[in-house]
């Protein structure tokens, strides 16, 4: 009984080995992975060592050359037609020039669920409202010790809420964030005798800001799932400094329900 469960985990082993797509890549030529539809993500584990970016003139091709020659292997994920496909890269300098995706194993997508969607798909979306530039929220925004944030639009997409905002640097010192944080509260937490908040937790954060430069304005999306607001609560939004001592710069701002019953549908 033993020597077959030793054979038989052996055999499972061996099964996943030759089931795990491998690419074969070199300093010396570029090789293309071919896909049957457009592009939607692409992300490379170790970019200091390869190459990997959708040809700008054919959105269904991607292309990948290593930087210089590796010995350990990294990663290669892509998504096209719905279908996830992952990769364990090798430097070889017998690599292929052509890769048909499609003769590779792969897994479907996961769909929207009501309460997430894939990475990908979220960066699309949150892209999209980066690129229309708008400002709504003339009125929510806070400013302190030459930092200033600024709600500029809640955007909807089925159950997913994207809210934009807007951090300036004002002075010459970089402002290194701490975290990002999301508190439903009571609108009159100083008079209330038993206040009850609890923290939301963003599902996405599209550029993972965590420094802003001098004179510097940058914009972020967090993801949230879709909410109201009760009469008489708030959504705080919450910017914390990493400083020593707890002495950084803290900023926050408002928003009620109406606020939130404006977001703008994306498409």
């Amino acid at each position: 009984m033993k020597t077959f469960l030793i054979i038989l985990i052996c055999t499972m082993i061996q099964i996943s080995v030759n089931a795990q797509n491998i690419l074969k890549i070199s300093d010396s030529k570029t090789s293309h992975l071919v896909c049957p539809d457009k592009v939607k993500y692409v992300q490379a584990g170790d970019y200091s060592i390869i190459q990997a970016e959708v040809v700008p003139e054919l959105a269904n091709m991607v292309r990948v050359k290593a930087v210089q020659p590796f010995d350990k292997s990294t990663s290669l994920t892509i998504v096209c037609a719905d279908r996830i496909y992952s990769f364990e890269l090798q430097y070889g300098n017998d690599a292929p020039i052509t890769y048909p995706i499609e003769t590779f194993d792969s897994q479907k997508a996961m769909t929207f669920s009501g309460k997430m969607m894939p990475d990908y798909v979220l960066k699309d979306l949150s892209d999209q409202v980066l690129d229309q530039h708008r400002h709504k929220f003339r009125k929510r925004k806070t400013e302190k010790d030459g930092i200033k944030i600024r709600l500029n639009s809640i955007h909807l997409k089925n159950d997913a809420l994207f809210f934009e905002l807007q951090i300036t640097n004002k002075t010459n010192m970089a402002y290194d964030v701490e975290s990002f944080n999301f508190w439903i509260t009571d609108k009159k937490k100083a008079k209330a005798t038993n206040v009850q908040e609890y923290q939301v937790f963003p599902q996405y954060q599209q550029n993972k800001v965590q420094r802003i430069p001098g004179e510097v304005t940058v914009r972020e999306v967090f993801v949230i799932e879709k909410m109201t607001i009760p009469d008489q609560r708030i959504l705080k939004i919450e910017l914390n400094e990493k400083a020593l001592g707890n002495t950084g710069r803290k900023l926050s701002f408002n928003l009620k329900n109406k606020d939130i019953m404006k977001a703008k549908s994306l498409r």
